[in-house]
């Protein structure tokens, strides 16, 4: 099956490309290890090892890897991420009942730094957050890509749960509640694609096993959204999936309400036929 996703940025010219995933098959294995040599590359190169070491050392390096990670995630999906039609790396992930975790994500050289694995990362952050599940990963301690992970809220995972070694370090991004949200209160981020503040959030009223509490967001006053789900990116939450009712228009801009249901640390989606209560910032 392929996941078609908005188009996303290029760097060097600001156009934007066709972003898509598809199923890795038996054919794609070239390609795989390409992009696996490719992502190492740095790593393997501080050995000082002739070429030929090298190949046998990523050749066996990625056979036992797949032999393991495919044996400790059965379900898992191994997808082939393509750019404007182009293979141009790999997004393999575990959708399991308590996280969605990241077991490779890499691309080839020339499709970093174009906003490909930011916008991958932020569709996994939304799903996981609409079934109330961290996403987990794991990073080289000195590899680049660590900074993209902070910048989208993704923090060391505590000792007693990690399994880091001396190369990698284990991260966890948790869906946002009522502290997340707190924290960004009155700091900008994106509705919808659009410039918005986060207001504030409520004080969260318990019912029984859960809490209720809602979010104002505003959005420039001639923003054309209904009540309906948006994407909301913010540094202290990251990326999240919200169902959202105008409820003011003010002198500042268009205001929009979401309510929230959490119950024993986990975010519960309210039904779509549940309406948002109205409030005012």
């Amino acid at each position: 099956m392929t996941a078609v996703h908005p188009p996303v940025p290029t760097p060097a010219t600001g156009a934007t490309a066709l972003l898509d995933l598809r199923a890795a098959t038996d054919a794609d294995e070239p390609f795989l290890r390409a992009v696996y040599a490719q992502a190492r590359a740095e790593e393997v190169a501080a050995f000082g090892w002739p070429p030929a070491e090298v190949h046998a050392f990523l050749t066996i390096q990625f056979d036992a890897q797949r032999r393991h990670l495919r044996a400790a995630y059965p379900a898992s999906v191994d997808a082939i991420v393509v750019v404007d039609g182009v293979p141009a790396g790999r997004l393999w992930v575990d959708r399991g009942a308590g996280a969605v975790t990241v077991i490779d994500l890499a691309l080839l050289t020339a499709h970093r730094g174009a906003g490909t694995g930011g916008r991958l990362l932020r569709d996994l952050q939304a799903d996981a957050a609409a079934r109330g599940v961290p996403v987990r990963l794991r990073v080289l301690r000195t590899s680049r890509a660590r900074h993209l992970y902070e910048r989208l809220g993704f923090r060391p995972v505590p000792a007693a749960d990690a399994h880091d070694d001396q190369q990698r370090l284990a991260l966890r991004w948790m869906p946002p509640g009522p502290a997340e949200w707190t924290a960004a209160a009155g700091t900008p981020g994106r509705l919808a694609g659009l410039p918005a503040l986060v207001v504030d959030c409520s004080v969260p009223l318990v019912q029984g096993p859960y809490e209720r509490y809602g979010v104002h967001f505003l959005v420039p006053a001639d923003a054309a959204l209904g009540q309906g789900t948006y994407r909301v990116e913010h540094p202290a939450v990251g990326a999240v999936d919200v169902f959202v009712v105008p409820t003011a228009h003010t002198g500042d801009g268009l205001v929009l309400t979401a309510t929230f249901v959490r119950g024993a640390g986990t975010i519960v989606g309210e039904p779509a036929t549940l309406a948002p209560e109205a409030g005012s910032p």
